[in-house]
């Protein structure tokens, strides 16, 4: 059996943090390692989840602390991969970067994607059915 994360010791209120990095763990890494040298995607995910935890009680009082968390691992590894990844795709919005990276790239379906970041299934299908036009 596989060891669990291990997590710095938070109070309270954070432990919610740390259900939703364990929910999304697995997606949160495949994205990084997409963008990243394997040794950096775990460590750039701790990191993000890290700093969202000193604005985690305000990432609770947003619509959806999921798209906060999926902001700040998304800043964190873009941040880290700096323009080269994206260079093919720099004329694409960063959420469109990720809809076409977490969909196409890792075969997440539309709620799957939507489930990840925070959106709404609709907006996700949105996107893609822009970048589908866009791609003809």
């Amino acid at each position: 059996m596989p060891t669990p994360p291990h997590h710095p010791p938070v109070p309270a209120p954070a432990l919610g943090l740390w259900a939703l990095h364990d929910l999304h763990r697995r997606h949160y890494l495949d994205y990084a390692a997409l963008l990243l040298p394997p040794a950096d995607a775990p460590r750039a995910v701790r990191d993000a989840f890290e700093e969202l935890g000193g604005h985690w009680l305000d990432a609770l009082a947003t619509a959806s602390p999921t798209a906060c968390a999926w902001q700040a691992v998304s800043h964190r590894v873009r941040a880290l991969a700096g323009p080269r990844p994206f260079h093919s795709v720099a004329h694409l919005t960063a959420a469109q970067q990720d809809v076409l990276l977490l969909h196409l790239v890792l075969d997440l379906s539309a709620a799957e994607v939507a489930a990840l970041t925070g959106t709404e299934p609709a907006a996700v299908h949105v996107q893609l059915r822009s970048l589908a036009a866009a791609r003809r």
